[in-house]
């Protein structure tokens, strides 16, 4: 007989759902598209919970609920899906929260995305960023721009996750995934050694302290092409908040350093659809840095930059009013939302 969470996996899949969430006092909740969708079934019981998560959870992992309350992990079901789960305590009981990963990496032009990024992943040397705020797809860009040079390059690329989500396969490149917090302790550490692996790309899943910002942009320094994420929105909030991880007394090197080694910044945020079964339209800004934007960085005038990008529209810029007036033209995409986003902007 198949487990209970199993029956919850397969229901999730045939819905085409990116996330599916199990809390006591509640029923199933399916994510489909950024709608989230409540199911009819009953309410879970509080005491069903643990029996429920059990065939997902080794025996180390049942030790680490018992002491820490929560595991983030990676569970593959069936051999294809892989399936990142959080389990955590919480008023009720332990809760659990799903993303399912898609077995094939979708392309830069499957997921609705500017085709200018497949250039841009070609790139022999630099940092790119993509941000965005969570659930905003920036794993799967990071995979599709992974993918786009697995496709025509024969380069080594490192991947550095905390946990590993995207598995990989081979075409032109060379591929060595790194899990955080399970073969090495920290992203800083684990991008000091990955220098000492020969690598023509480093990616990592996220920014998330001062350390691994230096290691970042000396590994852009010296000939690699590093691809990162960070949970902000926009080129001058993104470039602000990595500066404001340096001291006082450090932020105008911060700034003279990433002048030099940024390509630029990828910002997205999903905006759903009207019918929950149809894909959500992507709203993005993509700055690309040139000589004018250089010194914007250098000068601490983020303000300007949206002012930039404009003048830049030529090279490749394109800004998050400029991506929003696009999707008016979408009838499928939830106008309401857009035309909220594009009054924040003229705000």
């Amino acid at each position: 007989m198949r487990p209970e969470v199993f029956e919850y996996f397969e229901r999730a899949m045939e819905m085409g759902a990116s996330d599916l969430i199990l809390k006591p006092g509640s029923p199933p909740s399916f994510r489909v598209n950024r709608h989230l969708l409540v199911s009819e079934d009953e309410a879970l019981a509080p005491q069903q919970m643990y029996d429920l998560f059990l065939p997902i959870v080794s025996a180390s992992q049942q030790e680490e609920l018992r002491t820490r309350f929560y595991v983030n992990s990676i569970f593959s079901y069936r051999h294809q899906t892989r399936v990142r789960f959080y389990i955590f305590q919480q008023r009720e009981g332990l809760a659990g929260s799903f993303r399912f990963i898609p077995p094939k990496v979708p392309t830069i032009r499957e997921l609705g995305l500017p085709e200018s990024l497949i250039s841009i992943a070609a790139s022999p040397r630099g940092l790119f960023l993509i941000a965005g705020p969570a659930c905003s797809g920036k794993t799967m860009t990071i995979a599709a721009m992974a993918d786009a040079i697995n496709k025509r390059f024969a380069r080594h690329i490192i991947t550095m996750e905390s946990p590993v989500e995207v598995i990989y396969t081979p075409s032109q490149a060379v591929f060595t995934q790194v899990e955080i917090g399970k073969v090495i302790g920290s992203y800083s550490e684990a991008l000091t050694n990955s220098l000492r692996e020969d690598p023509d790309v480093i990616i990592l899943g996220e920014l998330s302290d001062r350390a691994t910002v230096e290691q970042a942009l000396m590994a852009a320094e010296t000939g690699h092409f590093v691809l990162s994420s960070l949970p902000t929105m926009g080129a001058g909030q993104t470039i602000e908040h990595i500066v404001s991880m340096y001291p006082p007394g450090k932020q105008e090197e911060a700034r003279s350093q990433l002048s030099l080694s940024l390509i630029g910044i990828f910002s997205q945020m999903l905006v759903p659809s009207v019918n929950p079964f149809q894909a959500p339209g992507v709203a993005y800004e993509l700055m690309l840095v040139n000589p004018a934007i250089k010194n914007l960085i250098r000068d601490k005038r983020y303000n300007q930059m949206n002012t930039a990008m404009i003048m830049a529209k030529r090279e490749g810029c394109v800004t998050f009013k400029e991506s929003l007036e696009k999707l008016i033209r979408n009838e499928g995409v939830n106008q309401d939302i857009v035309r909220s986003l594009l009054q924040e902007l003229e705000e």
